[in-house]
């Protein structure tokens, strides 16, 4: 049998304001480059979370969701 993960314990952690800023995102409609800049600096928190719980995999996917997020902010400025 799974155990439902804890919500409360994760709201502790250094990440807690950066998940409550995204709660403003998602009201706000926010431009898709400030979202991109926001999925950017998130998904570093949550892969070395995953890495430090040897979750490999997951660890590698979020890492992959920040460079697209990198790259999305990059293309939307030329000049970088």
């Amino acid at each position: 049998m799974s155990k439902t993960p804890s919500t409360t314990k994760s709201l502790s952690t250094p990440g807690a304001a950066a998940a409550a800023g995204a709660e403003g995102l998602l009201k706000g409609g926010a431009d898709p480059v400030e979202t991109a800049k926001f999925v950017a600096d998130f998904t570093i928190e949550l892969a070395s979370l995953a890495r430090r719980s040897r979750l490999d995999l997951l660890a590698y996917l979020l890492d992959m969701a920040r460079l697209e997020a990198i790259r999305v902010v990059q293309a939307s400025n030329p000049e970088s």
